[in-house]
């Protein structure tokens, strides 16, 4: 019988984290799940793990793949998701797991013909080893949950896109995400006919979004905790929250292969968030509706460069020529609108850190279980406290079927 919800885990080097993951993934006692692991590490640890624990190893959910061809990260993910049989589909990380009414929302929407699901974070955890710049280990072995959830609202896939785009495509907040949301297969295959894969450029999840804000009409987008991301001190997260996530595009394996093959002009050329997350975005835009390169808002990608890395000048200002040749302005005019663009993201930050200020503990007011040892600790954790909370997902999801119901009559 096909899953219904394949979890795919692409993982490179990471058994301390990967291993706690599956458990927790398998614990989940419903057979509508698949769990699609690809393993790219060269240390054969999580290999080792799944070997000396049999019943995992062992089990007919879990699809543990070893690629035999060398693959970088947008390959491993591209690797996951095409073993995958499940009809939906949610990418996470290695560190991170789901919730078991996951699975009840991709029940519903099948029943509802639903191609994305995009939930917002509401709960996540913070491994052990996790430090902030600010706070050190404050939020170490931690459960974050939101006070209050449970928002609802059907979002028009093309209006998603359009801010994106003016945003510089600064994460996946508004868009369709397949990064901890649920995404029917069939699309995804979609967009792997029209593009050649199903990820592109330097950032899977960006270029997710960005595929399926290019291949949907709609999308629902909840408050409600269907995953649980964790933050571990060697994840991408773990890097950004002690600064240490910038460098040379040739010293970072998820970069260096694309900067052989061609940086997306218009990006600045060094490793860094934000640039990772332009150049996925507009490597898939590129692939799929390249009309679409033109309303990227270039000047405020350059000007979050500036403002943020300017130990890169040069190659910012190369962008900045770069981005002038393709939106077909002068340089002194996009220059121009970087620079107010600049006092707005200052103002912004300092508008930020003052409010932080206002609550000066690591959690800053939030809810939180703490002393959790690792990821498998906090689905019961969750589900106690949504028992608590009286939610749960029938709830949920009667209010989604109102708003659908809503947004199908306002539609015609």
């Amino acid at each position: 019988m096909q899953p219904l919800l394949s979890v795919v885990i692409p993982t490179h080097n990471r058994a301390q984290y990967a291993i706690h993951a599956i458990r927790s993934l398998l614990a989940i006692d419903d057979s509508r799940l698949e769990v699609v692991v690809t393993d790219t590490s060269t240390d054969a640890r999580l290999a080792a793990e799944l070997e000396a624990n049999p019943s995992l190893a062992n089990s007919p959910r879990l699809r543990y793949i070893r690629p035999t061809e060398r693959l970088d990260m947008t390959g491993n993910h591209n690797a996951a998701v095409g073993a995958a049989t499940g009809q939906y589909i949610c990418l996470i990380g290695d560190d991170d797991t789901i919730a078991a009414e996951a699975l009840d929302a991709a029940q519903w929407a099948l029943g509802n013909d639903i191609d994305v699901i995009a939930p917002d974070v509401v709960a996540n955890y913070a491994w052990p080893d996790f430090r902030s710049r600010h706070f050190g280990m404050g939020h170490a072995s931690r459960l974050y949950i939101a006070r209050k959830f449970g928002s609802v609202t059907c979002l028009d896939s093309s209006d998603a896109l359009r801010n994106a785009l003016r945003g510089a495509a600064q994460g996946t907040d508004g868009l369709p995400k397949i990064y901890h949301g649920i995404v029917a297969k069939r699309v995804l295959d979609s967009i792997k006919a029209v593009s050649g894969n199903y990820f592109h450029g330097s950032s899977p999840d960006v270029s997710g979004a960005i595929g399926l804000a290019l291949s949907t009409k709609r999308f629902v987008k909840l408050a409600y905790p269907l995953t649980i991301p964790g933050a571990s001190g060697g994840s991408n997260t773990g890097r950004s929250a002690v600064n240490q996530h910038k460098g040379k595009l040739s010293d970072e394996a998820q970069t260096k292969g694309f900067e052989a093959k061609g940086w997306s002009a218009g990006v600045p050329k060094f490793f860094s968030v934000e640039t990772v997350w332009a150049h996925a975005s507009l490597e898939t835009i590129a692939k799929i509706d390249a009309s679409r390169v033109r309303d990227f808002n270039f000047a405020h990608l350059i000007a979050i460069c500036k403002v943020l890395h300017g130990e890169y000048a040069t190659e910012i200002e190369q962008a900045l020529t770069e981005a002038a040749s393709i939106l077909g302005v002068t340089k002194a005019s996009l220059q121009s609108e970087i620079d107010a663009d600049i006092g707005r993201i200052k103002r912004k930050r300092v508008l930020h850190v003052a409010q932080r200020l206002l609550r000066p503990t690591a959690a800053g007011g939030r809810f939180y279980v703490g002393n959790l040892a690792t990821i498998e600790d906090t689905p019961p954790v969750l589900a106690d406290q949504m028992r608590r909370r009286g939610e749960n997902w029938s709830k949920m999801a009667a209010a989604a079927q109102v708003v659908i119901r809503t947004s199908a009559a306002s539609a015609h």
